[in-house]
């Protein structure tokens, strides 16, 4: 009886451990609709982004660009809330590039008259925080340091 029993706890052992393997190897693809538009791949970056779900949201506004970037509003939409996300993800140096592009193509001919002032004046604003925010760690490092 004691030999059956560590037989049959063995087999739960190994089973458990094999289906826990498996549900860690599930895909992190994330895999985009193909009919939505670009108001509703930006929603849907935004609320995997609201929680913490990067990787998720970066896909929704990649796939913006991908579908929609030919119309400029949505390239600089969908470019500015990467971006954002970027910032959460302390990626400065990424964000800050693609904030100043959005500022190089608001102050375009072509971008003044298609894109609204408010993808400027955000980035602008952004690049400030990111300005601090980068200020205060070398800060903070550097007190570590002394």
């Amino acid at each position: 009886m004691k030999n059956n029993f560590k037989i049959i706890f063995t087999l739960c052992t190994v089973l458990v451990g094999t289906f826990l393997a498996l549900a860690s190897c599930k895909t992190t693809e994330i895999e985009v609709p193909e009919d939505l538009t670009a108001a509703q791949l930006i929603q849907r970056g935004q609320d995997a982004l609201a929680l913490n779900r990067y990787k998720e949201a970066d896909a929704y506004y990649i796939a913006t660009i991908d579908r929609y970037g030919d119309d400029l509003k949505c390239y600089v939409e969908a470019r500015y809330e990467l971006a954002h996300s970027r910032v959460k993800q302390k990626k400065y140096e990424d964000a800050l590039t693609m904030f100043n592009e959005i500022i190089d193509i608001c102050d375009s001919p072509n971008g003044m008259y298609q894109v609204p002032p408010k993808f400027r004046k955000l980035s602008t604003i952004q690049i400030e925080k990111i300005e601090q925010a980068k200020k205060a760690q070398a800060e903070k490092e550097a007190q570590k340091n002394k």
